[in-house]
């Protein structure tokens, strides 16, 4: 009996701890986890967006997930919000996940704590007063991780979200390569990562177009992060 009760409390202490945002540091400090990807048994994948909402970009984006009645996660900037506010209000009304991507693009190897948190913090409550929506989540430009990103958003109780499959729309990467690409050993938890910040960025839109119809048909389901963290 003892034994059996020993195993349960370690499955539990070990399934907690999967799942803990953060983690406590022998020096005291809570640091918060980062997460490329996120196994689960179900079949899910996220699609990510950066450096939007864009007036022109974004609705032709929610268009297209409209098409495959799909969800996705938006990281966005407060400076693009200030003056796109509707824009983001689309988003949340469309049923999709927000995330913080600091309110400008800064570099954070710069940054110190003070102005990182700032940073975050800003944009946090700017995304609430706007759309009455918390953010769970932060993606910091660049993808750059440091210790002390980490500590803020230990503190803030915030997830930090990287990916493990960058569709590279940025540099003007041609869609017949990040098709093959993101096609290519698809995987539960797949976080992929595109942008929605350049009315430029047509192969986003082009790529999405074909690399959704055909993972939905070998059974991937797109959901939000707080979805996929859910399961």
């Amino acid at each position: 009996m003892r034994f059996k009760f020993l195993i349960t409390s370690i499955c539990f202490f070990l399934l907690s701890s999967c799942h803990s945002s953060s983690t406590l540091m022998a020096s005291g400090t809570i640091e918060a986890k980062v997460y490329r990807n996120y196994k689960t048994l179900e079949p899910y994948q996220c699609l990510t967006f950066d450096d939007g909402p864009d007036k022109v970009q974004t609705p032709k984006v929610l268009e297209l997930l409209e098409k495959y009645r799909v969800k996705a996660t938006f990281f966005v900037l407060g400076e693009e919000i200030e003056y796109q506010k509707d824009i983001l209000k689309m988003i949340v009304d469309a049923g999709h996940d927000i995330g913080n991507h600091f309110y400008t693009h800064i570099n954070i190897k710069k940054a110190t704590e003070k102005e990182i948190k700032n940073a975050i913090e800003s944009n946090n409550a700017l995304i609430e007063k706007v759309t009455g929506y918390q953010p769970q989540f932060v993606r910091p430009p660049y993808g750059i991780v440091t210790d002390a990103l980490k500590k803020v958003c230990g503190e803030l109780n915030m997830k930090i979200i990287l990916w493990n499959k960058d569709s590279k729309d940025w540099d003007k990467t041609p869609d017949s390569e990040i098709i093959k690409y993101v096609l290519n050993k698809p995987s539960n938890g797949d976080i992929l990562l595109f942008h929605d910040g350049s009315k430029t960025y047509t192969n986003t839109l082009s790529a999405l177009d074909v690399i959704i119809p055909t993972l939905q048909k070998k059974g991937f389901e797109y959901v939000t992060l707080s979805k996929l963290f859910a399961a």
